[in-house]
């Protein structure tokens, strides 16, 4: 197998985590002072991030910034449009804060997650079947958002060994039960070597960037009004930019995870918590934004125009790095450690949504391992017979991920402004309409993408390729019988008033001064 991994002069750095600031200047060469200093800052922000005790959630805010269908997105979107497409990521992002801000909201205010009280809504209705089908879809989430970690990891097995990426993906699994049988040792510790990993791989990028001397003027234009470069073609790009960065099983993770922290349940010391929290994703979404624009940068100064624009993606992107030393090897390991992330997230995702939907919670290994083997079977089918086609997967994936967001974010919009849920917390007036803009939004962006040439999906084939026949009729049809289940599901989840209260909170005696808020 031809080497992709160039060595540096100074000789391998693997296996110093805690010395990675110390060793990077031997991943880069000609680095200056503004180099040094930018290099010193985001060493920084790793490190407070995964250090503080103040912030809480900080494994599944990194899951959602720090991903491969993230990165992936990122590569298609300099890969096939240039810049113009930063303006997607940045209110993306943007969204992607307010949402998590959401969460946080529900999760302390109601004392629920979002899974718990969409099962009480649906019961309240006497209505099995939407719960069930609610259950099904943030399932579904989960299981299609672990097929880009489980790839990645095939990819980074590849970037090491020159295995196959079929033996990759089987090794994930393994890969997987090992990370999470060392969650006794403590999970700080695991967050703490993630967020290593994942920041060198940060920083490197940030570093590249610089020697492919980006055009700032297009950058600028592309962040503020690249929209008006937008197409039809560029919606199947922009639905997969969306799931990949407010990826919709994280809003049952997010919700979730908040109960973890016990609060004193007083109105004042409960609202300092929820300020804390929301705080919380602010700081690394802004960061990881500059990090998605330095890979739209490379991707955009490297590979726009070539043959290989529309397939570039996860598995050959290093290959276009011009100054790194290791720069594969760096890239490897960033795709291994976001991978062992998901486990973790999309494990705890799972039991959330088990327990929330249908009140069962399994043994967390078991939960797992169920997980992983359903994401690992098509991951094997295509590494197999479509080896090629891993980046298109992913495309398609994240495609899926913003086509199922509203399946999770209008119930929780629809409870952030009911006082049945939130009591006198519930947001009104501006907030209101302005987060269910957002939801409206969201939804007929996707409506549009099912059908819209250039979408991805229905419009990809039934109005361009297909010529008029009893098969086309028949896609028709059932485009039709989706976009109207796909409307009635999204007006009822946002529209439906829910009828009664299922407010729970439980006030407790005032904390005694100097007491601490949160317990850890």
């Amino acid at each position: 197998m031809k080497s992709i991994l160039r060595r540096s002069r100074h000789g391998s750095h693997r296996g110093h985590g805690g010395k990675t600031c110390s060793t990077l200047s031997a991943l880069v060469s000609d680095t200056g002072p503004k180099e040094v200093l930018l290099i010193l800052l985001l060493c920084l922000t790793p490190v407070f991030y995964s250090n503080t005790n103040l912030f809480c959630d900080r494994l599944d805010s990194l899951d959602s910034l720090h991903h491969p269908g993230n990165y992936q997105a990122d590569i298609q979107a300099g890969a096939t449009t240039g810049y113009y497409l930063l303006f997607s990521i940045w209110w993306s992002s943007i969204l992607s804060i307010y949402v998590l801000i959401l969460c946080v909201r529900l999760g302390y205010h109601s004392q629920q997650t979002l899974a718990q009280v969409q099962a009480k809504e649906y019961r309240s209705r006497g209505s099995n079947v939407q719960r069930y089908i609610a259950w099904f879809m943030a399932e579904f989430s989960v299981i299609i958002a672990d097929l880009p970690e489980v790839i990645g990891i095939g990819i980074a097995c590849n970037l090491f060994f020159g295995w196959p990426y079929w033996v990759g993906v089987l090794a994930s699994l393994l890969t997987t039960m090992t990370f999470l049988m060392t969650i006794h040792v403590g999970i700080q510790i695991l967050e703490g070597i993630i967020v290593c990993f994942i920041g060198v791989m940060c920083i490197a990028l940030f570093v590249e960037m610089s020697f492919v001397n980006p055009d700032t003027e297009a950058i600028v234009k592309g962040w503020v009004y690249g929209f008006v470069d937008v197409t039809s073609d560029d919606l199947f790009a922009i639905a997969g930019i969306i799931g990949a960065v407010v990826m919709p099983h994280n809003l049952y993770l997010h919700t979730g995870s908040v109960q973890t922290r016990e609060v004193v349940r007083q109105p004042a010391v409960v609202e300092k918590a929820v300020r804390y929290c929301s705080m919380e994703p602010a700081v690394p979404m802004l960061v990881t934004f500059f990090v998605n624009m330095a890979v739209v940068a490379i991707a955009a100064e490297q590979v726009y125009g070539s043959e290989s624009a529309d397939t570039v993606g996860l598995t050959d992107f290093c290959n276009y790095f011009l100054s790194l030393k290791g720069g594969c090897l760096l890239w490897g390991i960033a795709l291994l450690a976001a991978g062992q992330s998901s486990a973790i997230t999309t494990t705890y995702t799972g039991q959330f949504i088990m327990d929330g939907f249908l009140n069962l919670r399994f043994p967390i290994r078991a939960r797992a391992i169920v997980t992983r083997l359903v994401a690992i079977t098509p991951c094997v089918l295509v590494s197999v017979l479509f080896p090629n086609g891993l980046n298109l997967m992913i495309n398609l994936v994240n495609a899926m991920l913003g086509i199922l967001l509203p399946f999770a974010l209008l119930p929780l919009i629809k409870y952030n402004c009911s006082p049945e849920v939130m009591g006198n917390y519930a947001s009104k007036g501006i907030e209101k309409k302005v987060l269910y803009g957002f939801g409206v939004c969201v939804w007929l962006i996707n409506a549009f993408t099912l059908s819209v040439p250039g979408g991805g999906f229905f419009g990809e084939f039934v109005n361009r390729s297909m010529e008029w026949s009893i098969a086309k009729v028949g896609w028709i049809c059932l485009e039709l019988l989706i976009q109207m289940s796909y409307a009635y599901w999204n007006y009822m989840c946002l529209f439906t008033p829910l009828g009664r209260s299922f407010v729970e909170i439980e006030e407790e005696a005032a904390p005694l001064e100097g007491q601490n808020i949160i317990h850890d």
